[in-house]
């Protein structure tokens, strides 16, 4: 099994999530990890729209563990990188993930596993991870449903961790939630003066959860949400339900479908229906082959996204490291992967240190990530809570200029594209509703009728 077919057998009733963590390896967490030498699995998709940020990802943990010269204390520390995608799919391939979650699980050294990179991914990791009683720290995966209940996903959070009773939470993250990109589009929308709201979700349970979560905190904004039209990800563009959302005449329209080959036909449509629309959407559409695709539309193209901190001076320092080491600066996301690593190596140290023969549990090292709280790193000052989730939440939202998601000057030489390269600037922004009026102007077309 394959493909999509997995990841919705992963988001199905509980049970077969759980038969499916069924498959992994059977090690016992609370035994010693013998010899000196440790294995820490990272899966990164090394193809498709994610390829960049997934280099500069696996740099930023390659930098963070040679800083450390490779050892923790007795141990040495050996960094495994795993394809996420695969030629066929061009992307993260659930059915890979799977077979990379089960490869770290049945290796009697692994210490901890980084991943996934693609939102809503870990879906399929974190089952087989929690049985083996191994640490998962994701970068970049914000789905909320993965830490905290989501009504779109029944027995969330607790179904992906079917070893819960023995061996606790074991999935965590160093970015913030993506309930936390519900509130950063409501402030982007009020900004842009939409007042009427039309949404568009597929299966993506993500997806769903966010728009969900939107829903309920749009009236409290000043937003009317006018339809929640459903769309199949996998077929043609769905000519009757562009028509629809258009008949309503909504300010703007927020898509949260997955990331999909259709994806920028749909924004066309709507562009061409009504050039005055704002188009939002969260950060599974941060894709650059989606952007290069979308036209006349990417003027009116927003998307949500974790927004590391302005630099400090831990950040400041990784970032002359990295560039040192590679030869170019690394975009701000590229700290999340950075911290993913010093925070997983932090916690085999001080896992370590307690232990009565110096040899460190997988049980320990959990417990010791759990307890994280750092007063300085190239994020800025931050705690791990018991959900998993981080102290982070921070979220901002990128437009599209030069043909990328981005905000400000050009990207550096050598940046990886991606919407997350630039952090937020602080220069004002127009007065709600500027922009779209001067955009209707640029078009040189009116507001369809009925539009206020």
């Amino acid at each position: 099994m394959s493909g999509r077919s997995l990841l919705r057998l992963a988001l199905a009733p509980p049970l077969l999530a759980l038969a499916l963590a069924g498959c992994g390896g059977g090690a016992k967490p609370d035994l010693r990890l013998s010899g000196t030498d440790l294995d820490i699995y990272t899966s990164l998709p090394m193809r498709g729209p994610l390829r960049g940020l997934a280099a500069e990802t696996l740099g930023a943990e390659r930098l963070a563990l040679a800083q450390d010269g490779g050892r923790v204390g007795r141990y040495r520390v050996r960094l495994i990188a795993l394809d996420a995608s695969t030629p066929g799919l061009g992307r993260s391939d659930p059915g890979q993930i799977s077979l990379n979650a089960r490869q770290a699980a049945q290796d009697p050294r692994t210490v901890a596993y980084l991943g996934e990179l693609a939102t809503g991914t870990s879906a399929i990791s974190i089952p087989l991870t929690n049985e083996a009683g191994i640490l998962q720290v994701s970068p970049l995966d914000t789905a909320m449903a993965l830490t905290s209940a989501s009504v779109e996903i029944a027995g969330s959070p607790e179904r992906y961790y079917p070893k819960l009773k023995d061996n606790g939470r074991t999935f965590a993250r160093v970015a913030p939630s993506d309930r936390g990109a519900a509130d950063a589009l409501l402030a982007a929308m009020r900004r842009d003066g939409v007042r009427r709201l039309a949404l568009m979700t597929d299966e993506d349970p993500s997806g769903r959860a966010l728009a969900t979560e939107l829903t309920a905190k749009a009236p409290a904004a000043g937003i009317a949400v006018a339809i929640r039209q459903e769309v199949d990800e996998q077929g043609p563009l769905d000519t009757g339900a562009v028509a629809q959302v258009l008949a309503l005449h909504p300010d703007a329209v927020l898509d949260t479908t997955v990331a999909r080959p259709g994806a920028a036909v749909l924004w066309r449509a709507l562009a061409a229906g009504d050039p005055t629309l704002e188009l939002y959407a969260p950060v599974s559409l941060a894709d650059q082959e989606f952007v290069a695709d979308l036209g006349a539309a990417a003027a009116l193209a927003h998307v949500a996204a974790p927004a590391p901190r302005a630099g400090g001076p831990a950040a400041r320092a990784f970032a002359r490291a990295f560039a040192a080491r590679y030869g170019y600066a690394p975009s701000p996301a590229a700290r999340y992967g950075y911290e993913a690593m010093r925070g997983v190596l932090t916690a085999i140290r001080r896992a370590e240190q307690p232990a009565r023969d110096g040899l460190v549990t997988r049980a320990g090292v959990v417990r010791a990530y759990f307890h994280t709280k750092v007063r300085e790193s190239a994020l800025g000052a931050y705690a791990i809570e018991r959900s998993g989730d981080t102290t982070l939440r921070d979220w901002s939202t990128f437009d599209v200029a030069q043909g990328r998601f981005q905000i400000g000057d050009p990207l550096p030489r050598g940046g990886s594209g991606t919407l997350l390269s630039r952090a937020p600037s602080a220069a004002p922004r127009p007065a709600a509703g500027a922009r779209t009026r001067s955009r209707a102007r640029a078009a040189g077309s009116a507001a369809p009728a009925g539009r206020s």
